[in-house]
């Protein structure tokens, strides 16, 4: 948090700190949620120059703080984690993975169609000033301004793998360094590394960002099944061709998260287009 935040909110938070400390033993709901959105959006919390890449938090009647970004579904980028209490709306596997989908480049929608979904209200929608001013997101809305949001997001928590697909998490966890490579499909009689396009590809993806047409969520999520097959295969040489064990196993972890990104997002345009 921010100096010039943190001092405002001492100021805030000191007249009422007996009272909140008797109704919630020292633990504002509300607050974590401010601090995880500010963290959430800091600057190293995405790729650099993401275009339209931002997330938003959300508290609901029950207290429960629920999270939601603009891009795909279940994405983090590389390096976020979460708290254990937060979830992700795009991630609950309650919810078909098409109507996941229609919420993609629309966290406010993501949000509200996920307390609609599990029957609760959203108490609070908290996001920056640039992203949420000028919308109703049909709850109380907090804006962060540029003050409020910290130099570095990082957090203590469950990483993308544990977020989008825990059981695949857990399991990798559970496997011996020694028999880390039992895990992964026989490589390639080619040992060249597969050509990187992913700058290229990452472009496909961010592109729909820029218009707001309708539809734009479907030509986002088809590249993101392109960009999605790409990364599990390079993903899988570095898993196979990794000199030391802590990057093998981070490159099958790699691996899993983009094939179950890809199994997700295949998922979501069958679903789409038998319905068509």
């Amino acid at each position: 948090m921010s100096a010039a935040r943190a001092e405002r909110d001492l100021v805030a938070a000191s007249a009422a700190a007996g009272a909140l400390k008797r109704k919630t033993g020292g633990s504002d709901p509300l607050s974590v949620a401010r601090r995880i959105a500010a963290a959430l959006n800091a600057p190293d919390m995405s790729r650099p120059n993401d275009i339209g890449f931002f997330w938003l938090v959300a508290l609901t009647a029950d207290d429960t703080i629920v999270v939601a970004n603009s891009y795909g579904i279940a994405y983090m980028p590389d390096g976020v984690n979460l708290p254990e209490q937060v979830k992700m709306v795009s991630a609950d596997t309650a919810i078909p993975a098409a109507e996941r989908a229609r919420w993609a480049t629309y966290p406010v929608a993501a949000l509200t169609a996920w307390a609609q979904a599990h029957e609760t209200t959203l108490r609070a929608v908290i996001g920056t000033t640039t992203h949420l001013e000028g919308i109703d997101p049909g709850a109380h809305k907090i804006l962060l301004d540029d003050d409020d949001i910290p130099p570095s997001g990082k957090m203590t928590g469950r990483d993308r793998l544990q977020v989008s697909f825990p059981d695949a998490a857990t399991k990798l966890a559970a496997v011996k360094d020694p028999d880390l490579i039992a895990q992964l499909p026989p490589a390639q009689a080619d040992s060249t590394p597969p050509a990187n396009e992913t700058f290229t590809l990452w472009f496909d993806v961010m592109q729909p960002l820029m218009s707001a047409a309708t539809g734009r969520e479907i030509a986002h999520l088809n590249a993101f099944a392109l960009f999605a097959a790409h990364s599990a295969d390079l993903a899988l040489y570095r898993a196979h061709n990794a000199a030391e064990t802590a990057d093998q196993r981070a490159a099958i972890a790699d691996w899993l998260y983009w094939l179950h990104q890809y199994d997700l997002l295949t998922e979501a345009q069958a679903d789409v287009t038998a319905k068509a």
